[in-house]
């Protein structure tokens, strides 16, 4: 196999590797069989590194070929050796070195390298947006681990689209930031009881009621939802 022809090889390899590994890492598997946030953010920043590096390879290739499309100027052109001048006939490719360049050209159009660039770039720019999302999965996941709810608390009243300040202070009102704060039925920070937490309402239901976490993103979609007023009566009119 000539040299072009394996640089052509390793290049379709490297995509179709790379593509292969960003689809496993874009995956949401069953969250008690998924590998550890750490361990998806490795492979996450491994496969951008790699990415990044097949991105510049190809940058070159494609510029390689443009410069190869281009016809060289009429003016550009080497002059006519003069009998006798050998300093001259030396800028002369001869038959035989012309015959090289044309063998060792890229066996992919311009057209084709834009292309694969194109989806270079796409494929970079998906695994950067993948790796700032675990990379905040995985702060969130420190912070419950030390306790401290407000990275929690502003996450889930973003996506919610609710006020942070009054969902802290629900929750200081409820619970005083306890997880396991108890209150004869009521339980959590937010002091649901049982009945209500595992209703059909809440998406996280099936996790355990003093999970922190879990607790404040239900409460930010049940606050969402209009039900703030009716489920927390005496502490919702002081908090928002």
């Amino acid at each position: 196999m000539t040299g072009w022809k394996k640089t052509i090889a390793v290049l379709l390899i490297s995509i179709t590797a790379l593509s292969a590994l960003s689809a496993l890492l874009l995956t949401s598997p069953d969250p008690a069989r998924a590998a550890s946030l750490p361990t998806r953010l490795t492979y996450a920043r491994y496969a951008l590194r790699h990415a990044r590096i097949a991105l510049r390879r190809e940058r070159r290739a494609y510029a390689a070929a443009l410069a190869a499309a281009d016809p060289a100027p009429a003016d550009t052109a080497p002059p006519s050796p003069a009998p006798g001048d050998t300093a001259t006939a030396t800028l002369v490719p001869n038959a035989s070195s012309s015959a090289a360049t044309v063998a060792a050209a890229p066996v992919l159009t311009a057209a084709q390298w834009h292309h694969v660039v194109l989806r270079a770039q796409h494929h970079v720019r998906v695994l950067v947006v993948r790796v700032a999302q675990l990379r905040h999965a995985l702060a969130l996941r420190r912070a419950e681990a030390r306790g401290d709810w407000m990275p929690i608390v502003r996450d889930a009243a973003r996506h919610n689209h609710i006020s942070a300040v009054g969902l802290r202070r629900l929750m200081s009102f409820e619970s005083g930031g306890r997880a396991h704060a108890e209150n004869g039925s009521y339980h959590g920070l937010f002091q649901y009881c049982w009945s209500t937490w595992r209703a059909a309402w809440n998406p996280w239901r099936s996790v355990s009621l003093y999970n922190g976490a879990a607790q404040i993103r239900a409460t930010a979609l049940a606050i969402h939802r209009g039900w703030g007023a009716s489920m927390w009566p005496n502490t919702y009119p002081r908090a928002f």
